[in-house]
């Protein structure tokens, strides 16, 4: 068991409206989308790894306001758990201008439907499949 590794990661869930970010990662040639996002650093907390992964990969200086879900990912020699963040945009930060990282190569502002919710990685698509959303745009 010693040769396994565990890595913890934090994802963001950021509302412009009644529509959430998604990118989609260069090197993947599936047409699936996640949520931005990545893993903690030694010395990181939770909330430092999202603004930090967030700005990274978009631009946007943002504030997590609450946990939303917990996700994990099991592969033969490593783990990813994580945590999806509710969180908003600083005062100030422009939410039509996202600057993607080198790690991304598109992102959409998608609907929170079943149909739009399709096109998410399957780590993400069950829970979100369950969220109340409403309640969700509503904390914003």
């Amino acid at each position: 068991m010693e040769d396994k590794l565990i890595e913890f990661a934090v994802k963001a869930l950021i509302f412009n409206g009644e529509k959430f970010l998604a990118v989609h990662k260069s090197a993947i040639q599936s047409q699936r989308f996640e949520l931005p996002g990545g893993r903690m650093l030694f010395g990181e907390t939770a909330e430092d790894t999202v603004k930090r992964e967030v700005m990274e990969e978009t631009g946007l200086r943002i504030i997590p306001l609450r946990l939303v879900d917990t996700w994990n990912y099991v592969m033969e020699t490593q783990q990813i758990t994580g945590v999806i963040y509710l969180c908003i945009a600083e005062a100030g930060e422009d939410l039509d201008k996202i600057v993607l990282s080198d790690e991304h190569d598109r992102y959409q502002w998608l609907n929170t439907d079943e149909n739009s919710l399709s096109i998410m990685n399957r780590l993400f698509r069950p829970q979100m499949l369950k969220w109340d959303w409403h309640a969700l745009i509503g904390m914003t």
